[in-house]
Formats: structure tokens, sequence, C-alpha cells
């Protein structure tokens, strides 16, 4: 089953990859010899392309669904590959071509074609090729993993749900609880198929942490983990990237800050307290959307439809205008571009004494977008800010430039779609 879902997905790959080539041949040339030199060079190529996205471990299940994560793996692999292909053609020329302007049309419209061949092969085949999974454990998290994978049947179906009896049905993935190690290696000696952990299973099939599984050992490992040393690089990005979308969406700006005047009058803008890194509360600046007397009677969460936004206000959040001038925290420091989304200092105290281990969030900078608001709704109640917070815990422990590539990517796409 394995074998010909990859080679499905892999002569879909072949096909984007030979549709970006036509594509820039039919741009390019009218045909002729220098066409078939082309085909050449970039047929060798593609081969050497399509092993670099088998390092890149983009040939797993968990990677077929384009996910954040997995399209930040394919821009690094197409990365590299273009690398690979400048050395190739500039270092080594053949026959006197180096097609500079060739290399760039192709491995764009390579990376769009591969991330939409993708999207539609998880939709359309991720049922007929879902993945048999097995589950050893019998622990209230074990059970709710198990209600969770049934009620996302394109991650795959559940084979068998046992205590420590091990069946010999032919399964792909097996997820144990407590399992001990002679029994591990009787499960691998019996079954060839991937093995997760419950912890693993949920951060690899829904990118998230269950409070239910940390642990004050997974606490303190996170708290003294090493600092990047990408800290200097990461902070000149941020400024660079504040300021140029501050520049370009200047007339943006404009015409927002003369619709609210024109609406409600002053101010136009609004400043709210936030809590930051290691519990630092900043101002964090937005354009106002809602009236001017919308807290008279305190803080108070927001809600769908929420009668205290303007007319106005509707539209800047709906199309996120209304954030823009976060690109001035950014700036400053007070913000990331990704992280945590930072609360308010009375909604947090309230949520550090009702959900475990809250305080985890302010052990890194808040960012302007993240993990959580990708992955999961506005948090209007308790129960909603403990989930989310389930899946600001997996982006502080899988932290990583390729993850928030991804999550910025994914970020663009909700402000263009949503």
């Amino acid at each position: 089953m394995f074998r010909q879902r990859h080679l499905i997905l892999i002569l879909g790959d072949i096909a984007a990859l030979a549709l970006a080539f036509w594509i820039m041949v039919i741009v390019r040339f009218d045909g002729g010899a220098i066409v078939q030199t082309q085909l050449s060079l970039f047929g060798a190529l593609f081969l050497l392309w399509l092993i670099i996205l088998f390092v890149f471990d983009l040939y797993t299940y968990a990677r077929i669904n384009p996910t954040p994560r997995t399209v930040g793996l394919m821009i690094g692999a197409m990365s590299i590959n273009t690398i690979i292909a400048v050395l190739a053609f500039y270092l080594f020329p053949t026959s006197g071509i180096t097609p500079k302007t060739n290399l760039a049309i192709v491995a764009v419209l390579a990376l769009v074609f591969l991330i939409v061949w993708r999207r539609i092969f998880y939709r359309l085949f991720s049922q007929t090729f879902a993945r048999r999974i097995g589950i050893i454990g019998t622990s209230p998290i074990s059970h709710a993993l198990r209600t969770l994978i049934t009620e996302h049947p394109h991650i795959g179906v559940i084979a068998f749900h046992t205590d420590d009896h091990i069946p010999t049905q032919d399964i792909d993935m097996l997820i144990t609880e407590d399992i001990t190690p002679d029994t591990l290696v009787t499960v691998s000696r019996r079954l060839d198929a991937q093995h997760l952990s419950v912890m693993q299973a949920y951060q690899t099939l829904f990118g998230k942490v269950p409070l239910l599984l940390m642990t004050d050992q997974s606490a303190l490992s996170l708290i003294t983990r090493e600092k990047s040393s990408l800290i200097v690089f990461t902070r000149i990005t941020e400024i660079l990237v504040g300021s140029f979308i501050l520049i370009i969406s200047s007339p943006i700006l404009l015409f927002a800050i003369i619709a609210i005047a024109l609406e409600d009058g002053m101010p136009i803008f609004y400043s709210q307290l936030r809590v930051g890194k290691d519990g630092h509360v900043f101002k964090l600046y937005k354009l106002r959307s809602m009236k001017k007397d919308a807290e008279k009677h305190g803080v108070q969460w927001a809600t769908t439809n929420d009668a205290r936004i303007t007319r106005i206000g509707r539209i800047l959040r709906k199309t996120h205008i209304d954030e823009i001038p976060q690109m001035i925290n950014i700036i400053r420091g007070d913000l990331a571009l990704i992280g945590p989304r930072p609360e308010r200092p009375e909604i947090v105290k309230d949520l550090e004494s009702q959900i475990p281990y809250y305080y985890l969030r302010h052990t890194v900078r808040p960012g302007f977008t993240g993990w959580a608001q990708i992955k999961f709704r506005y948090a209007r109640t308790l129960d909603d800010s403990r989930e989310k917070f389930e899946y600001d815990l997996y982006y502080l422990m899988n932290n990583h430039p390729v993850l928030d590539i991804g999550i910025a990517i994914k970020t663009v796409q909700i402000i263009f779609t949503h």
C-alpha cells in the first residue's frame, strides 16, 4: 500500500517538474536544438532534485499534506536544488549554456506545482491510502487520541486499540503508551510499522502537545534550552520585514485612517497592554476597530458579531489591516514575527491560575503570528485558550526557522483567503 502511494506521489512530482520545464520552454523558446539541450540538462537536474526532496523527508506520509512545516521544508529543498543547479550550470557549463532566467522560472514554477500537486494528492487520495493505525494503551489520553483520529479520517483508520496485546494485523503506524522495552522489541520484530509514543503521535498527527502529557521535566527542558545562534540574523530580518510592510502598506493605512475618522472620529490608533517575554508588559498598537467606549465595563472576551466593533472596524479586522501598526512593535523588539500571540495582563493572570504551565508562553517573545493562530480559531472561552495553548506548546517544543517560514507562508495565505 505504501509503495503504491509513494509511487503515485513521486510520479506526480515528476509531472510537476516536467510541467514547470515545458511552461518555461513555451515562454522562452520557439523550439529547435537549444530546447533539446535544455531538456537533457534539466532532465539530469530533476533527478537530483527528487533525491534532495527525499533527503528533506518529503516522501513520508507525515509530509504529504502541505502544512506550514512541510511547505517550509519544500522551500528549503528547492533552495538547495537551485544552488546545486547554479553550481552545475555555471561551474560546469555545457556548450556555453548558463540558463539563469530559465532556471529561475523553472524553480519558482516547480515549487508552486509541487505544493499544488501535494494538496490535490492529499485531498483525493488520503482516504484511499489511509494509514492503518494500531494503539496500545488504555489511559484516557490514549482513548482521546483514538477519538481524535476517528474524527479526522484523512489521518488514518484505527486497526486495533488494546491494552498490551500485540495483534498481527498489517498496520502502518503503531502508537504505544508506557510500553516496556522487551514488549517494544517484540513489537518491532512482529510488525513492520512506524512506531510513535502517544506524545509523538499528538505532535506528528495534530501539531499539538496535550496538557495531560506535560511534566515538570518537560517544562524545565523548555526553560533551560540553549538559545538559537541565529538571534542577531532573526532580529535584523524582523526589522527589515517590519519596515518594508509599513512602507508598502502606507497608502492602505492612509485610507483606513480617513475612514475611521469619518465614521467614529478620534482617536485613530489604539494601544493595549500585552504581556511579552519574561512577563514584560508593553503597549501593542492597532488601528481602532471598536467604538470609543468599548471597554467602559472593563476587559471582556471578544465574541462573534461583537456589537462593540464599528462598521469600518469589521472591514479592518476581516482584512487584518487593523494589525499593520504592530510592525512598530516588531521594529522595537516587543514582538517577534513568529511566536505565541501576546495576551492582556488581566487575561494572562486568569489563565495562569487555571491552565497548567501557561507561564511557558512567556519564555519566548510573543509573535505577530504563530502556530496556534493558523491551527486554531480565535479563543473566546477558557476551553478555547486551553486547547490553543496546546498548539503553543508544540511550537515551543519544535521551534525552528523552517517551521517559522511555513507559518509565515500560511499566514499570508490566510490573509488573502479568509
